[in-house]
C-alpha cells in the first residue's frame, strides 16, 4: 500500500478485539500506527502513532517542527539512540499482539521495538518505543517497562501460533462432561457467535423444574484490562457465564431474549476492552429484574469441582438483583453481597 509517499511494511488486525495496526514508512521516519475498527462503518480510526526510527539524519528542534501538518515527525538526533538510517525490511517485522488482544508490538529481527497497548490515547501517551533517550511526544522510553511487557509479549505470540481446533477440543470436552455428569442430558446447544471465530456456544440443562445455562468458549481467551482491576490479573482473566431460572416462569420467548443478552454479554469484554469478573453488576434483564450481579463460584460452600479450574477459569454466575437490592449494593455492598450468597437463588 503506497499512499502521498508512505508505505505498509506490515499490518494486523488484533485477533480479538477491534484494533488494527500498521508500521508506516515514509521519506523520513518509521511510524507503528494503531487503529479502532468500526465495523458497523468499515472504517479505521487512528488512535496513535509511536516513533521506530528516522530514516534520514535531522538537527532540528521540535520548535522548527510544524505540527499542523499531517505527516510523520523525525526525531532530532539529540533525543534518539540509532546507529543506522537504513529503511526496514518487510520479511523481517513481526507484529506480535498479547493474549487479550488489546496490545500490540512490533519486532525487528526479532528484536522488540515498540509496543501500543489500547489504552494510548495519542495524545498524552503514544506506546513505547525502544531508540528513544526520553519520554517523547511520539513515544515513550521502552526500556523502562520492557521487564513488564516483554515475556507478556511473547506469551501473546505463542498463544495466538496454537492450533485453536485443538485447544477447543482439549477444552471443550472435559468442561461439557463435567456439565452433564452433574446435570444430565443437554436440552439445548446454541451458537451465540454465528459460526465466527472464537467459537462459543449456550449449553442449556432441565434439572429438577429449573433451567441451567452454561457458556462455552468464552473461558479460552483472556479479558483485556483485568490487570486494572486486579494484581494478580491473569487470575481473574477468564471465566465462563453460568444462570439458573425456573422453567415455569419464563415463557420461550423470555428465555432466548435471555440467551440474547448473554451472547452480548461474551462479546463486552473484547468490543469495549474491559473486564467482566466477581461482583461486577450488569444491566441484563431478567423478567422483572433490571439488572444482575457476577458472583464467582467460590462463594459458594460446595464449588462446582470443575475441570475449568485447573485452567484457571472462573465459572461466574448471573444472578437477577431486584430494585431494592440494586439499591442496597450501593449504600452497604459487603452485606448485602453476603445475603444474596446465603439467600440459595443460586442452584
Amino acid at each position: 500500500m503506497k499512499q502521498d509517499n508512505k508505505t505498509s511494511l506490515a499490518f494486523s488486525q488484533s485477533p480479538l478485539c477491534p484494533l488494527a495496526v500498521d508500521v508506516i514508512s515514509d521519506e523520513e521516519s518509521i511510524y507503528f500506527y494503531m487503529y479502532d475498527l468500526d465495523y458497523m462503518r468499515r472504517e479505521m480510526i487512528p488512535k496513535s502513532a509511536c516513533w521506530l526510527k528516522n530514516l534520514k539524519k535531522v538537527t532540528e528542534t521540535f520548535e522548527s517542527v510544524d505540527l499542523s501538518e499531517e505527516k510523520q515527525i523525525a526525531l532530532p538526533d539529540s533525543l534518539i539512540h540509532q546507529s543506522d538510517y537504513i529503511n526496514w525490511d518487510e520479511k523481517d517485522i513481526e507484529i506480535v499482539w498479547s493474549k487479550e488482544g488489546h496490545i500490540a508490538s512490533v519486532y525487528y529481527k526479532d528484536e522488540l521495538y515498540a509496543l501500543i497497548p489500547n489504552w494510548a490515547d495519542g495524545i498524552q501517551f503514544n506506546g513505547y518505543t525502544k531508540n528513544v533517550k526520553e519520554n517523547t511526544m511520539v513515544g515513550w522510553r521502552l526500556e523502562d517497562v520492557i521487564d513488564l511487557f516483554e515475556s507478556r509479549m511473547q506469551d501473546g505470540k505463542a498463544f495466538w501460533n496454537q492450533e485453536f481446533n485443538e485447544v477447543w477440543e482439549s477444552y471443550h470436552t472435559p468442561y461439557v462432561e463435567d456439565l452433564c455428569q452433574r446435570f444430565g442430558y443437554i436440552k439445548n446447544c446454541y451458537d451465540l457467535h454465528k459460526d465466527r471465530f472464537p467459537s462459543r456456544l449456550l449449553l442449556t440443562f432441565k434439572k429438577d423444574g429449573y433451567i441451567y445455562a452454561f457458556t462455552v468458549g468464552m473461558g479460552m481467551f483472556y479479558m483485556p484490562n483485568s490487570d486494572r482491576y486486579y494484581d494478580d490479573y491473569e487470575s481473574y482473566a477468564r471465566c465462563e457465564f453460568a444462570f439458573v431460572f425456573k422453567e415455569e416462569e419464563y415463557s420461550l420467548e423470555e428465555q432466548l431474549d435471555i440467551y440474547s443478552s448473554v451472547a452480548n454479554l461474551c462479546e463486552y469484554p473484547w468490543l469495549h476492552m474491559d473486564c467482566l469478573a466477581d461482583l461486577h453488576t450488569l444491566d441484563i434483564k431478567f423478567k422483572d429484574c433490571s439488572h444482575c450481579i457476577i458472583i464467582d463460584d467460590d462463594h459458594f460452600e460446595d464449588t462446582y469441582a470443575s475441570s475449568l479450574k485447573n485452567l484457571g477459569v472462573h465459572l461466574s454466575w448471573l444472578l437477577p438483583l431486584k430494585d431494592e437490592e440494586f439499591e442496597l449494593l450501593k449504600k452497604d455492598r459487603e452485606s448485602t453481597i453476603k445475603e444474596i450468597v446465603k439467600s440459595g437463588r443460586i442452584r
